[in-house]
C-alpha cells in the first residue's frame, strides 16, 4: 500500500466516525445572553427612598376608612383584619424606634384584640372606650412610621409579622 493511499483512507475512517459521533451527541444550545434589568439600580433606590405623597395616601386611606367603619358601629371582619395588619406591622417596626413607640402600638394591638373578642360574643364589629382611642393612636402612629420608614423597612416589617403569624419566626 502506498503512503498517501494509507493517508487516504485513514482520513475518510476519521471523517466517518465524526459523523457518527456527532449524530449520537445533542446539539449544542444556543447562546443566549441573559438580558440585564436596565432599571434595577432605580428599582433599588426606589425601595430606600421614603413613600411620596399618592404612595402614603394608597397605604393610608383603606386603613382610615376601615377605623370609621368600625367607629361609627358599620365595620365588618375585613375592616378590622385591614387595621390589624397595619397595627401589626407598626407594632414591629416601632420596636426599632423607642419604647413610647412600642407602648403605643401594643395598647392599639391589645384594643383590636378585645374587638376581635367582642364580635365573636356579640357579632357587631365595635371598639370599646378606650380601645377607639388607642386604636386613633397606633394608626397615627403607623402614618407617621410609614412617611419616615422607606418601603423595605415596612416590607421587613410585614414580613416579620407573617413569619410570627406563621409560626415560622418569633417575635
Amino acid at each position: 500500500m502506498h503512503f498517501s493511499e494509507t493517508t487516504a483512507t485513514g482520513i475518510s475512517e476519521a471523517v466517518a466516525r465524526g459523523a457518527e459521533m456527532a449524530a449520537n451527541k445533542k446539539p449544542r444550545k444556543r447562546y443566549r445572553p441573559k438580558r440585564v434589568d436596565a432599571s434595577a439600580a432605580f428599582k433599588v433606590i426606589k425601595m430606600i427612598e421614603p413613600f411620596n405623597a399618592s404612595e402614603l395616601l394608597r397605604l393610608e386611606l383603606p386603613i382610615r376608612m376601615s377605623y370609621e367603619a368600625l367607629r361609627n358601629g358599620k365595620g365588618t371582619e375585613d375592616d378590622w383584619s385591614d387595621i390589624a395588619a397595619a397595627i401589626n406591622v407598626t407594632v414591629v417596626r416601632a420596636r426599632a424606634v423607642d419604647a413610647l413607640c412600642e407602648q403605643t402600638a401594643s395598647d392599639a394591638s391589645d384594643a383590636l384584640l378585645r374587638v376581635y373578642h367582642r364580635a365573636q360574643r356579640t357579632g357587631r364589629w365595635v371598639f370599646d372606650g378606650p380601645g377607639l382611642a388607642q386604636v386613633a393612636q397606633g394608626i397615627d402612629l403607623h402614618e407617621q412610621l410609614c412617611e419616615l420608614s422607606s418601603p423595605l423597612q415596612m416590607m421587613d416589617a410585614m414580613r416579620t409579622v407573617l413569619a410570627v403569624r406563621e409560626g415560622q419566626g418569633h417575635e
